[in-house]
């Protein structure tokens, strides 16, 4: 039995797909630790796996409503993350990890888990690097529409000459991000190195991409020893009861359209739900508000319209099966969920990967794309009416969900992480290699 140490830090869209990763390998025989924030322990035990805590933590950060925004600010919420909640905790989480990882044969990381890989490599153990969307790969092949790079969506055609430039510019100016990274390196007596921790460096052992090709094509410059497993299409398994109020209004008219913001821009003040009440209104929708738990997303005539299901959280994979189509946030999860359920979207990206989701799902011809900063009642409801009008939307999104729906997931991250090398054998060499 092999020890796998699984690490991700983030939204619950950073913890499904590492949830579902534990899943593939418990089933293969695998024990499995996850290591991750705190208020996540009950979610990680009810799916039986070990659970160890690292920061940061609600406390660490305070109230949500004075942190999320600036988290999911379009051009500078990636270095507030990396800079504010991340990097201040990278010695604590150090600690952790050294821990967690004794008698460790595999660790698998996120990418803003900057501590895993130098845990890896003072051990002399290996470890895999997982990206959970086609962006975080920076190719200059197919330069991602991500935070302040959606400014160059309009020069896409000028080629990978010119975005491997640009790559390398945001990678030198965002180097001094990670000073407290190389200084830790250098105390624990680790080589020094160069690459920017956002950009191409991934572990030399494994990369696995949880997004499958028809999403995101190979590309030549993404690492060598990548690995497409699909997506995790978390819950997707699971027998979930949906209440029995939402399966009546479900059943007693025409199938409604989901409005969702997924479980971490929902927690910021936005005007989405205000506008799709209004939106629902003039188009003669029937609607279901995925609202959070924060009774501010909750427009006051949403509370009385007959038209409308009010809900803090539904499982997506349950769910989206019996509706319409999907308005969401273009989170990679929610967007993986409403592919594999066949379902037209309509697009409205806030910040970070969503941009870049969004361009991949227009692309094929599946959804209409509606910026968060653009959106307003009139091109929401202009939208609605489209994806109602245009049956193209559906038919399309119907015949290219076999694409996404994947049931080969196990057995491709098994393949993934058995391919490469016997994971024992190699942990004995790389150690042999380190004490010599």
């Amino acid at each position: 039995m092999r020890k796998i140490v699984l690490v991700t830090l983030g939204s619950l869209g950073d913890l499904h797909p590492y949830l579902a990763v534990a899943g593939a390998l418990r089933n293969h025989g695998d024990y499995v630790t996850i290591v991750t924030h705190p208020h996540y322990k009950e979610l990680v035990e009810k799916g039986g796996f070990s659970f160890i805590p690292m920061r940061p933590g609600p406390d660490d950060v305070g109230p949500v409503d004075l942190w999320m925004k600036q988290a999911n600010d379009p051009l500078r919420g990636t270095e507030f993350i990396v800079r504010k909640l991340i990097l201040p905790y990278i010695e604590d989480n150090y600690q952790v990890l050294m821990e967690a990882t004794e008698y460790c044969d595999l660790i698998i990381s996120h990418l803003l888990t900057f501590a895993a890989p130098l845990v890896a490599e003072k051990r002399g153990i290996p470890w895999v690097s997982c990206v959970l969307q086609p962006s975080a790969l920076f190719s200059a092949f197919d330069p991602p529409l991500l935070g302040s790079l959606t400014l160059f969506e309009g020069v896409r055609f000028l080629g990978p000459f010119f975005h491997k430039m640009i790559f390398n510019l945001v990678s030198r100016s965002t180097r001094s991000l990670f000073l407290p990274v190389f200084a830790l390196r250098e105390r624990e007596g680790l080589p020094v190195i160069k690459e920017n921790q956002l950009i191409r460096y991934f572990s030399p052992y494994r990369t696995m991409a949880l997004f499958p090709e028809h999403f995101a094509t190979q590309q030549p410059d993404w690492p060598k020893n990548l690995c497409q497993v699909g997506f995790p299409l978390y819950g997707k398994t699971e027998i979930v009861n949906l209440p029995d109020p939402l399966l009546k209004f479900i059943a007693n008219g025409p199938a409604p359209f989901v409005f969702t913001l997924g479980s971490a821009v929902v927690q910021m003040e936005s005007n989405f739900f205000e506008v799709a009440c209004e939106a629902v209104k003039k188009s003669g929708i029937r609607a279901i508000f995925l609202t959070g738990d924060n009774p501010k997303n909750i427009p006051a005539e949403a509370t009385y319209n007959l038209r409308i299901y009010l809900s803090e959280y539904e499982s997506f994979a349950a769910l989206f099966p019996l509706c319409k189509a999907v308005v969401h946030q273009c989170g990679v999860g929610t967007t993986s969920q409403a592919l594999s359920a066949g379902l037209p979207q309509i697009l409205v990206p806030f910040a970070h990967d969503q941009p870049d989701n969004a361009l991949r799902v227009k692309k094929l011809g599946l959804g209409i794309n509606l910026p968060a900063k653009r959106l307003t009642v009139e091109r929401l409801t202009n939208a609605i009416n489209e994806i109602q009008k245009n049956e193209s939307y559906s038919r399309k999104a119907v015949s290219l969900a076999q694409l996404f729906d994947n049931s080969n997931f196990n057995k491709n991250v098994v393949e993934a992480l058995d391919d490469f090398a016997k994971i024992k054998d190699l942990t004995h060499s790389v150690r042999k290699r380190t004490v010599g």
